[in-house]
């Protein structure tokens, strides 16, 4: 949206965007520079992502795009993600300069806009030496700059995969960071530069595209791109310019976008954060066009994500990958729930509640900002987390603040700075109270400054003193949460009000409101078992909004995780052994602890405390939970340990563990192919081929070494392929065509790889090779084994 932001002023007539977005737009977010935390857990996390913004070095993060320009880097260049290589290399100075253009508005702070100024001088004087308008710091493997790459787009040389486009890691996606950064500069801190570079930069993309047929460019979006959609249909809003809504159409993936809009969930197997960008720009494009067909895909997009594929803290998916809907039981164990998604989908949340002010975009927006995103930061340090899981037996993977530069490092320079925006909202002479949040917020438009003090998420009151510039009629509206059942109340100067609307509604105060006006609420929170779709028997544990987390001791060290990493499995056995009975019979308040809560002899070995999630760093924790009766579990329990005794020596005997389908791990494995593509069944990914691909897996040159490859019996034709170790055949696969009646099952083959094959090897290329006429029909797992080891 553009008309309530703050660095924008509207002195001229609104353009066709802005006239086409005041149509659709219902209720507005008070704009960031209007809302101030006061206190609270987001008030700490947004102190500690000031203070990392003001450790990192815009000049090292400028490095790379400076030296691609023929300029003299003016810092060493950070690594990580945005290191040298076939990396993201400059997605980070994209992210930063929104971060600190962000955290300008919502500070106040001198220091970010001195910093987001710099940036965009920086990008000026390198947009210049480039000369086309281009900005860029991508290179691949060979060390050729991404800027040659884009030319062969250019020219119709589309070689187009998940993450891989004619030899570059996702290029469009780093180009989209850079466009927002300059998007947020201008918008926030008001850097007309920022527009001017911006400007220039679209006509330099619009080069690119412009000269693609339809067929060339959806095969382009086949590869990750971001948000580019949402980017130029943004820009079309801040300058009138019809040339960027069309280059915002360019961007659009109908091979998404058509069968959402028709109603199909096809998210099943799709990668979470290459998804939600793309909506959100289908969104934006809603509100500055009236496109209906934007309009239905963001919405369907929306709900199927947040009512049939995410957990109980708001995240979704694992290894990066959505589940099929509702088929949530499966996906629970592992790296789960990535943190750009979680910021994403809040952001998809407050724009849907600005165009459709109903309750559960609050909700949503409320559940996953208190359990993961709050999560997702270390209180004490700032580090953030890529993945935040939901398992058992699990832990945060926090990132290194000055070394990893990944996404979710990205994305939670950002997420930190705006959790001012979309407390309050406004429309007319209605002001909307949506989150709970110690803040000061000024509604400049009716001329009324509002206090909220609460002690909220972990106290159960908050309340609310209105102070207008001179007595006036209005409306608060006060959101009354789902999980707020008996016992809420609310007050206006001490007096109950009476006939209150249901739960998951808003309460609505129509009166003249004077100085000292306060209204006092009661939120009342309560125990409840939150069950998976698929499997009611296993349940989150919830107070209110809030995740409950049990405590499973100190978390691990990075050598004991890494050897644990290729486990399917959990490791514990999160499981509460008692007949099924309410919440409150087992879990126990702790007297002086509020939100703590201790089992009460249904632990399996002793008993279990549990806290709000985002309480809980640097432990090893369980989110979801079974409960069985003792006789249930002593059968569980011996099945249980004889698969975990079994696990753990096939994990003792691994070197290595690849799992195809999954874009990081396919990185660190060096995936490479012809006609191949990721696959997902029954909630397992894997990857399957017409012609080959392979991937590099670390040996023990001093040992006899084996493969272990994991299969399906899911073929859809008879036919055959071939397993080779650098070149050298190994061993093959027939395959079957199964039948409709045959259930799918996974089934694991051990091929021998010879002495020779490994002698004096660090690792070896393990090729997947479809016989002629034959294909791949899916590879889900592959393990480098030392084939002396008991097992």
């Amino acid at each position: 949206m553009i008309l309530s932001l703050p660095g924008i002023a509207q002195a001229q007539a609104p353009n066709a965007a802005q006239v086409e977005e005041e149509k659709i737009i219902k209720v507005r977010p008070l704009p960031l520079n209007s809302v101030r935390l006061t206190g609270g857990p987001l008030k700490n996390a947004q102190e500690l992502d000031a203070k990392y913004l003001l450790e990192l070095e815009p000049d090292r993060m400028l490095a790379y795009l400076r030296q691609r320009a023929g300029l003299e880097p003016k810092g060493k260049p950070y690594g990580g993600w945005d290191g040298a290589g076939r990396q993201l290399t400059g997605h980070i100075a994209g992210h930063y300069l929104s971060a600190v253009s962000l955290m300008w508005a919502a500070t106040g702070d001198g220091r970010f806009k001195e910093r987001a100024d710099y940036i965009v001088s920086e990008l000026k004087a390198i947009q210049h030496a480039q000369g086309d308008g281009y900005l860029g710091a991508l290179m691949d493997n060979q060390g050729v700059d991404g800027k040659l790459h884009f030319q062969e787009l250019c020219r119709g040389i589309i070689r187009s995969s998940g993450f891989d486009l004619n030899g570059l890691w996702s290029p469009w996606y780093v180009e989209h960071k850079i466009f927002a950064g300059l998007r947020d500069a201008y918008r926030y801190t008001g850097n007309r530069t920022a527009l001017d570079v911006e400007i220039k930069f679209a006509s330099w993309a619009e080069s690119i595209v412009s000269k693609l047929d339809d067929e060339q460019t959806q095969k382009m979006l086949a590869t990750e791109f971001g948000g580019m959609n949402e980017v130029t249909a943004d820009l079309y809003a801040d300058t009138g310019d019809p040339r960027w809504l069309a280059l915002s159409g360019r961007f659009e993936h109908r091979a998404m976008i058509d069968p959402l809009a028709a109603g199909q969930d096809i998210l099943g197997g799709k990668h979470g954060n290459t998804q939600v960008p793309k909506m959100i720009g289908s969104l934006s494009r809603y509100i500055y066009t009236g496109d209906e067909t934007d309009h239905k895909a963001a919405t369907f997009f929306w709900d199927e994500v947040a009512m049939h594929h995410s957990f109980a803290t708001g995240g979704h998916g694992k290894n990066e990958y959505l589940s099929q809907p509702d088929k949530l039981n499966n996906m629970i164990d592992g790296r789960t729930a990535e943190t750009c998604d979680v910021y994403n989908m809040i952001k998809m949340s407050r724009t849907l509640f600005s165009v459709d002010p109903e309750i559960r975009y609050a909700d949503f927006h409320e559940r996953a900002l208190f359990n993961h995103i709050l999560a997702s930061q270390d209180p004490d340090d700032g580090r953030v987390c890529y993945m935040v899981p939901v398992g058992r037996g699990v832990q945060h993977e926090y990132q290194d603040k000055f070394e990893d530069f990944t996404c979710c490092v990205g994305s939670g320079m950002e997420s930190h700075a705006l959790h001012g925006y979309g407390i309050y909202y406004e429309s007319a002479d209605k002001l909307w109270v949506s989150l709970y949040v110690p803040t000061h917020a000024n509604w400049e438009t009716e001329g009324v400054q509002v206090e909220m003090n609460t002690d909220f998420p972990m106290g159960e009151t908050a309340s609310i003193e209105v102070t207008p510039k001179a007595a006036r009629k209005f409306t608060l509206a006060l959101r009354r949460p789902y999980w707020a059942g008996v016992g809420f109340s609310v007050k206006v100067n001490g007096h109950a009000l009476k006939d209150l609307p249901k739960a998951d509604s808003y309460v609505e105060i129509t009166r003249t409101w004077k100085k000292g006006d306060t209204v006092e609420l009661a939120l009342p929170k309560t125990l409840r078992k939150e069950p998976l779709p698929d499997n009611l028997e296993r349940f989150a544990l919830m107070w209110g909004p809030l995740v409950l987390a049990g405590d499973l001791g100190p978390e691990r060290q990075e050598q004991e995780r890494r050897a644990r990493r290729t486990a399917a499995g959990e490791d514990s056995a999160p499981v509460l052994v008692a007949a099924a009975e309410p919440v409150e019979n087992f879990l126990k308040p702790v007297p002086g602890k509020p939100g703590t809560f201790v089992t009460s002899g249904v632990g399996l070995t002793s008993d279990i405390t549990f806290v709000p999630f985002y309480q809980l760093p640097r432990r090893r924790y369980a989110i979801y939970w079974d409960m069985c009766t003792p006789e249930e579990w002593k059968k569980k329990s011996e099945a249980f340990a004889a698969e975990q005794e079994k696990q753990k020596k096939l994990e003792a005997a691994t070197v290595a563990f690849a799992q195809p389908g999954q874009m990081q791990t396919e990185r660190d494995f060096n995936q490479q192919g012809e006609d191949s593509a990721p696959v997902q069944l029954m909630e397992r990914y894997g990857r399957r081929g017409t012609k080959w691909f392979s991937f590099d897996l670390p040996v023990d040159a001093g040992r006899p070494m084996g493969l272990v490859v994991t299969f399906s019996n899911d073929a859809r034709r008879k036919g055959s392929f071939d397993i080779l170790v650098d070149g050298k055949k190994v061993g093959g696969q027939e395959t079957e065509r199964r039948s409709p009646e045959q259930d799918v099952r996974f089934f694991d083959v051990e091929y021998s790889i010879p002495a020779e094959l490994v002698e004096g090897k660090q690792k070896v290329t393990v090729r997947f090779e479809a016989s002629s006429g034959s294909d791949i029909p899916g590879v889900f797992g592959i393990r480098t084994i030392r084939t002396d080891a008991a097992r």
